[in-house]
């Protein structure tokens, strides 16, 4: 399914208009020459990309934009005071950025294994459910797949919830074929080779019906708990005390996430729940968002991820609108740029995303003692815990190169993140 409405419509970083009025999209996206130069001026010890040929120039050019400005016929006496810039919405992705993504899945498998153990599936390994996820995947994005929409391992759409569910029911489904297809072989005293086609499909049909949707829910459940456990036991150094740090120098900022996966920080409650107000994520459930939800597996544009963040913004909005209303202070904003950074490690969904609908970007590339995985997939190589198709890496290859230039800010680093959200505010409002 497509997004509906215009892609094109977008929320500005900081805006001058009234930043709970949804409709106020024409006024966005306008930034002063001095603002530019300024953000092109920073300091590359920080993390900043521009170069230095860059940073002289946008000098430059703000010392003749002053002169230019000094020179001019405008009589007033005073110059108008500058808009003051608050930090509305910081948005965060969540895996490898906030945590290592391999050792959560591979620590999720095991508890897949091992609860596949406890309802009698013996013998099952943690990577058996990557493979099944693969395989799923590949039938599921190929024109023949011999499946109809009704077939429970054909999921209704490819986000990792759904391959993750049918890759635990195929796994069940095998497991009690294999066992079928044994009894049968021996009560006819012949080898399970030797068994007629006939009697294959029904072994089959007898392994289908069954599993129980029940069962497999409830194994999927598992896995999801120990995912969310794994993550806050792997949280990267300083995490916690940088998002405290953010909360304590903006102290109305809304914080949510935005994320392909399944991991949801509301879930973490011994570590990222208090420090979040809400998650947005391909994993929510479509009846909310079906008009405007775009398959993961069709992504080929950053421009095809702008409903999600469309979404996150609003949400934002809304929630920062509450919360002046419940701080009674609604007014006090009138005064206000409200402003917008997300912070990721993925070029294409992260970086590129964002940027369609008008973030600041932060990109997590931290060093290589952190473990980051995801970004493999920027020169081409596909992590073992991915499921992606080919074709599908190939698209979020090219994604991921034509977002490079729309990074603002990078950290190696997470206690970075705060001096680095100040400085970006600083340079839009110089």
């Amino acid at each position: 399914m497509k997004q509906s409405g215009a892609a094109s419509t977008r929320p500005s970083v900081c805006t001058s208009i009234d930043p709970f009025d949804f409709r106020s999209r024409a006024a966005m996206g306008r930034y002063s020459s001095t603002a530019v130069a300024a953000l092109l001026s920073l300091p590359l010890a920080r993390g900043f990309t521009a170069s230095l040929d860059r940073k002289t120039n946008a000098r430059h050019d703000l010392l003749l934009h002053s002169s230019a400005v000094e020179g001019s016929s405008v009589t007033s006496g005073s110059a108008p005071q500058a808009t003051k810039r608050k930090l509305g919405l910081l948005t965060f992705d969540l895996d490898d950025t906030l945590y290592p993504i391999e050792p959560v899945l591979n620590e999720a498998n095991t508890a897949f294994a091992s609860a596949m153990s406890g309802f009698g599936y013996d013998g099952i390994e943690p990577d058996d459910i990557v493979q099944a996820g693969k395989e799923i995947r590949a039938d599921v994005t190929t024109e023949v797949t011999g499946k109809t929409d009704s077939d429970p391992l054909r999921p209704a759409t490819v986000n990792h919830k759904e391959i993750r569910l049918a890759a635990i029911r195929k796994e069940m489904e095998q497991f009690i074929l294999q066992m079928k297809l044994k009894q049968t072989a021996e009560d006819w005293a012949t080898e399970i080779e030797s068994l007629t086609t006939p009697v294959r499909n029904s072994a089959e049909k007898w392994a289908r019906s069954t599993v129980h949707s029940s069962v497999v829910q409830a194994v999927y459940q598992q896995w999801e708990m120990e995912r969310h456990h794994s993550a806050e036991r792997h949280l990267f150094p300083d995490a916690i005390s940088a998002l405290k740090e953010i909360k304590t120098d903006h102290p109305d900022v809304i914080v949510g996430a935005v994320t392909d996966g399944s991991a949801n920080p509301m879930l973490m409650v011994f570590s990222l729940m208090p420090l979040f107000d809400f998650s947005i994520s391909w994993e929510d459930d479509l009846d909310n968002i079906k008009e405007q939800f775009q398959e993961l597996s069709t992504t080929e544009s950053a421009d095809d991820l702008s409903w999600i963040y469309r979404l996150a913004v609003e949400k934002g909005k809304e929630m920062s609108q509450i919360s002046s209303e419940i701080k009674n202070k609604a007014g006090d904003d009138e005064d206000f740029e409200w402003c917008w950074i997300h912070v990721g490690d993925d070029l294409a969904f992260d970086v590129g995303g964002a940027k369609t609908m008008g973030a600041k970007t932060i990109l997590v590339d931290l060093d290589q003692m952190y473990g980051q995985t995801a970004r493999l997939r920027v020169d081409g190589t596909k992590p073992a815990w991915s499921t992606e198709s080919d074709d599908q890496l190939t698209a979020h290859q090219r994604m991921a190169q034509n977002a490079i230039d729309k990074v603002d800010a990078r950290i190696n680093h997470l206690h970075q993140l705060p001096e680095t959200i100040n400085e970006l505010l600083k340079g839009e409002q110089d």
